[in-house]
């Protein structure tokens, strides 16, 4: 949503420019006007227009100078000057800046105070042009406005209007009918004013949507919401949000106040092509600046699915300057907090000038808990850390938590702390507190266009960490530190995908032990890790390079093709107390994807199929470690049904003798999705926990073309 206003103050750009430009540069008064006109105006032989070139070398540009944020009127002055005085010498001497702004109309002419373009009006700076029908200005009121089919474009950005009215003593406007385009990500290439861009004066052209790609998601996920009665697995809610690249907004007004832009209505889509399949409808929407940073608020929004299904999301704020977190939330975590539980992400304290060391805390209201009285969250109060949770009463501090993330980089060396409590009840700290930490110092990196290097050095700590281990399931480490050394390449070539990890590291682990999970351990521990990915492009034929509008059903052109993967993972472990364990990992097989996932019915399949064998030999004194699941395949299938609908079924089919024909299956999961250009909901359920939940996917593209309104 951020995006989109950078749309409308690009177009502030255009508006603040003409005050500097004209105001102050050329309408300096009615004889320099006059004189301009007779120097300066041009007939274009072949439109028979009159063309003005208002040029001023002597014009100082100090007053325009500012370190604050650039997004509305009152910090984009020296934008606007930029943009359409188009600088035409890089040089630091302001006295030898010459700044030029064109406009070429059927007819230009002055009228007491006022200078009046009409008729086919185009205003063209360097990399920036505007097209209407009548342009004008009143330089003693210094008003101006801008009438008829407005339409204003960079390379990357796009707005149209009706109308576009602006009071710059008052620093009062409004622009109505506004349907606009915009890149936020290459919005500072328009704030450079040395860049050429050859535009052209016909907006016909960029209705067309064209070089569409995808880009990033965001995601919520709801986990281990549909179980069994029995099942006691951890539900909790994750989300994950990430800035919209481009997108299309509509208003039918925009009304500017200062600092302050606002719209009644005002409509967002992340799609990008006509009859958006996502549209995000906000009520009061205002952009603001505080404190020298720029919030986007909204009294209400609502999320639209293909103009079939509404869904409220609340009232929303959004910081252009930061990253952006929910002020307020609500989650569900039945292992951690005993069900629902509020939350409240504070103000970031930021501990430099620069940011580069900051902390983010929140906190947490348990509130499922403190309705009950209850909690099932810890073990009996003398019983050890990984003692079996029970149920028992909860005190007062039990209904509040903490989480914190502290993050810090001086120089090369970057540090981050993530530490979480379920509880305020100190006396059981160690077994409400959670820690992540590291500190880690890139030495080498080395990026072209098809391979990447880095070598890094990282120093780990971490306490009631929990790891995974296949047929064993989650295990808790309970600490862990030491240092770890990676050396990481990766390369892609259009016959096969490598990617190399070498790792070397050494720690003191104390976790449960092998034999009896109850039993903690401590001991040292040396990892060598030699670990090579190779996929072979077998068939691959040729694709287009970005979906257009008959993509209805997903967000990026299917990879077809006939695939074989091979890995090989190298692993040596030496522990403290003499125990040894080295496993070789061993896992080849094909993958076939077939279809493009646009027709309605069975146009999409893929399948692939991996036998994975490790070889072993000693054993682990701990668990979480311990080579297990020795013969497995790896199974993977996902099916178009019927148009949005596809179904995908996953798990590992374990070979190895001494297993029952119970537990030959690890993990199956089956994932029913409804699968959208502009979004993806799958519900899945795991046939071994007996547990499911909720993936919910927005996709966020990059596109040129601004399309037609919506």
């Amino acid at each position: 949503m951020n995006n989109k206003i950078a749309s409308w103050f690009a177009f502030s750009i255009l508006l603040g420019s003409f005050d500097t430009v004209i105001a102050e540069s050329t309408l300096i008064n009615h004889k320099k006007i006059d004189d301009s006109f007779s120097n300066q105006i041009k007939i274009n032989s072949l439109k028979k227009q009159k063309e003005s070139s208002f040029k001023n070398p002597n014009f100082n540009i100090d007053i325009f100078n500012t370190n604050k944020k650039l997004y509305t009127p009152r910090y984009i002055n020296i934008f606007f000057s930029n943009l359409i005085a188009n600088l035409e010498n890089s040089s630091k001497d302001q006295n030898n800046i010459v700044n030029e702004v064109n406009i070429i109309a059927d007819e230009q002419r002055r009228y007491g105070n006022k200078f009046i373009a009409e008729g086919n009006v185009i205003i063209r700076s360097k990399n920036a042009v505007l097209k209407t029908k009548k342009f004008t200005y009143d330089k003693k009121l210094k008003i101006m406005n801008i009438d008829g089919e407005v339409a204003f474009k960079t390379k990357t950005q796009y707005l149209k209007a009706k109308n576009i009215e602006y009071d710059f003593i008052n620093k009062k406007g409004y622009i109505i009918d506004a349907f606009g385009s915009l890149n936020l990500q290459t919005l500072s290439k328009v704030l450079n004013y040395e860049t050429q861009e050859n535009l052209n004066e016909n907006f016909v052209e960029d209705l067309e949507i064209k070089n569409v790609i995808l880009e990033r998601s965001s995601n919520l996920k709801l986990d281990n919401f549909i179980s069994s009665s029995k099942s006691s697995a951890n539900q909790s809610v994750q989300a994950k949000f990430n800035t919209i690249t481009r997108s299309r907004f509509v208003a039918e007004r925009i009304d500017i106040d200062d600092n302050v832009w606002s719209s009644k209505i005002l409509f967002l889509t992340n799609d990008p092509y006509d009859k958006p399949q996502l549209i995000l409808k906000n009520k009061d929407f205002k952009l603001s600046v505080i404190d020298d940073e720029t919030f986007i608020n909204t009294k209400w929004s609502i999320l639209n699915f293909d103009d079939k299904l509404n869904l409220p999301i609340g009232p929303r704020r959004i910081s252009l300057d930061s990253t952006n977190k929910s002020r307020w939330g609500a989650a569900y975590d039945k292992d951690n907090y005993d069900g629902f539980y509020f939350y409240r992400n504070l103000d970031t304290i930021y501990f430099d000038k620069k940011k580069n060391t900051q902390i983010d805390l929140t906190t947490i209201f348990n509130l499922q808990r403190s309705i009950y009285g209850k909690t099932e969250s810890f073990p009996f109060k003398d019983d050890s850390v990984n003692g079996k949770k029970i149920k028992q009463d909860a005190n007062f501090l039990d209904y509040f938590a903490l989480k914190t993330n502290f993050n810090s980089s001086i120089e090369n060396w970057n540090f981050n702390l993530e530490a979480q409590t379920n509880s305020l009840d100190f006396e059981k700290l160690d077994k409400i507190l959670e820690i992540n930490a590291d500190i880690k110092k890139r030495f080498y990196e080395k990026t072209l266009n098809n391979s990447r290097e880095f070598q890094e050095l990282t120093f780990f700590g971490s306490y009631q960490d929990k790891t995974s281990n296949g047929s064993l399931g989650d295990i808790t480490v309970n600490s862990a530190y030491g240092l770890r050394y990676d050396i990481d390449s990766s390369r892609n070539t259009e016959k096969y995908t490598n990617k190399n990890l070498a790792s070397l590291s050494y720690g003191r682990y104390t976790a449960p032990e092998r034999n009896n999970i109850n039993t903690l351990l401590s001991s040292n521990r040396l990892n060598l890790s030699l670990k090579q990915i190779n996929e072979y492009k077998l068939w691959n034929p040729k694709l287009e390079k970005a979906i257009d509008n008959e993509y209805k059903y997903r967000p990026y052109v299917i990879s077809q093709g006939l695939y074989w993967l091979v890995e090989g993972n190298l692993d040596l472990f030496r522990y403290g107390n003499g125990d040894k364990q080295d496993s070789l990992l061993i896992k080849t097989g094909p993958k076939l994807i077939l279809g493009r996932f646009k027709d309605d019915f069975l146009d999409y399949t893929e399948v692939s199929l991996y036998p994975r064998f490790k070889f072993n030999r000693g054993n682990s004194p701990f668990s979480f470690d311990q080579v297990i699941d020795n013969k497995v395949v790896e199974l993977n299938l996902k099916q178009q049904l019927y148009k949005a609908l596809a179904l995908k079924f996953t798990a590992e089919i374990n070979l190895d003798d001494n297993v029952t024909n119970d537990d030959k299956l690890i993990n199956p999961i089956i994932d029913i999705s409804l699968n959208r250009r502009a979004y993806e909901i799958s519900l899945y359920y795991n046939l071994d926990s007996e547990v499911g939940g909720l993936n919910f996917n927005i996709f966020s593209f990059n596109f040129d073309g601004l399309g037609k309104r919506f």
